[in-house]
């Protein structure tokens, strides 16, 4: 038996595991997911019972075992000196999980969720597998404070952390990837401030943030949170308008560039009503504009999915960037200066073809077919801009 998966099984007890799992000695994939305890609660109506979470799991002599997935047990003691891939969700209850690693010293890559306060004894950890180059953290509750580290540390993932977060350090110097995954209650008023020692000159940081249109007041202070500026390679922004923007957001006044970036991608989630927006300008000249006072981005790219069919909006946007007369004729300049009028170019790309003037654009957006619903290939619009 080389591969081993386990899913919704029920066992008798905890040692019909183990007893299992030891007759497979030259194992290298083991998945146990979601299984489950009975004990029964009276012999005399053996009906009549319940089903527990495994409390304890205790592997060792695995010498072959390479990959390991585990879900849903509290206490895993791992002895495979040549695991190099493990994940590990924990149960969500109150009882505390252990995880004992301290033989698996070749492990590479680490996958953790639903953790409760991890940061308390990661570091140490870490410290344990100094070969690890892959560590991902999903929906853990973390304190205020949690420091990342590791000399061979290649990427790391940090998805859906908690309210409390205040402050993520890393110190990895060979890091090459770091990507942040979150929703609008990151862009509360309090957002951590990330801060990268030690980097490599490939480290790109990509943020990939689902969120209200109300909440892009915050979107400035979390772009400026990660420092040093320049690692911030890309951002990916889902916004939900809900049912109109007008009103909610006030125009915002910058007088100097905020932050670079490689790259912004835009999803826009909007009802049926702003289909049909007449005041175009009014309608999204707020959005835009805190989106382009958060960052400085060197292109912009609009999803054509069935969920942003705002033609109208990328042939403003672009009149926005480009057709400065015509937005001052119609008193959307009543505020000091953007740095954005200081573009000297901007392209539009799609498919391959590049368009340079807004007629082209139209005539382009016009020639489109509907986007299908269950489409796999999602296409964009992309606006490169040059200062």
């Amino acid at each position: 038996m080389r591969i081993l998966s386990l899913s919704n099984i029920l066992f008798g007890c905890e040692g019909v595991m183990e007893h299992f799992i030891s007759h497979c000695p030259v194992i290298e994939h083991l998945t146990l997911d979601f299984c489950k305890v009975e004990n029964p609660l009276s012999i005399e109506d053996p009906v009549d019972s319940r089903t527990y979470l495994v409390k304890s799991l205790s592997l060792n002599g695995l010498q072959k075992l390479k990959e390991a997935f585990f879900r849903d047990i509290l206490e895993v003691h791992i002895g495979a000196p040549n695991l190099e891939d493990l994940c590990y969700y924990a149960p969500v209850v109150e009882e505390s999980f252990k995880l004992n690693l301290d033989s698996c010293t070749n492990l590479k890559c680490l996958s953790l969720g639903d953790l409760r306060s991890p940061d308390e004894w990661l570091p140490e950890l870490l410290y344990k597998v100094p070969f690890l180059e892959s560590l991902m953290l999903h929906d853990c509750c973390l304190s205020e404070r949690i420091d990342i580290s590791g000399p061979q540390l290649k990427f790391f993932e940090l998805v859906r952390w908690s309210n409390y977060l205040k402050e993520v350090n890393i110190d990895a110097p060979k890091l090459l990837s770091c990507k942040f995954v979150g929703d609008d209650q990151y862009m509360g008023d309090d957002k951590p401030i990330i801060s990268f020692q030690r980097i490599s000159d490939q480290l790109e940081v990509n943020a990939y943030i689902r969120m209200d249109h109300l909440h892009l007041y915050g979107l400035s202070e979390f772009v400026q949170n990660i420092k040093p500026r320049k690692v911030l390679t890309s951002l990916s922004l889902f916004i939900n308008e809900g049912r109109s923007i007008r009103g909610s957001l006030p125009i915002l006044q910058v007088s100097s560039r905020p932050p670079s970036i490689k790259h912004v991608q835009l999803r826009v989630v909007t009802d049926i009503e702003a289909h049909y927006v007449t005041d175009i300008e009014a309608h999204y000249l707020p959005l835009m504009s805190w989106l382009l006072s958060s960052c400085f981005p060197e292109s912009i790219s609009f999803s054509l999915q069935p969920y942003f069919k705002l033609k109208p909006f990328i042939v403003y946007f672009y009149e926005m960037l480009m057709g400065r007369d015509k937005c001052k004729s119609n008193g959307c300049l009543m505020h000091p200066q953007r740095w954005w009028h200081g573009l000297k170019v901007v392209k539009v790309t799609h498919s391959g073809r590049t368009y340079e003037n807004v007629e082209d654009l139209k005539a382009m957006l016009n020639a489109l077919p509907e986007p299908k619903p269950k489409s796999d290939a999602e296409k964009f619009i992309t606006f490169d801009l040059e200062l």
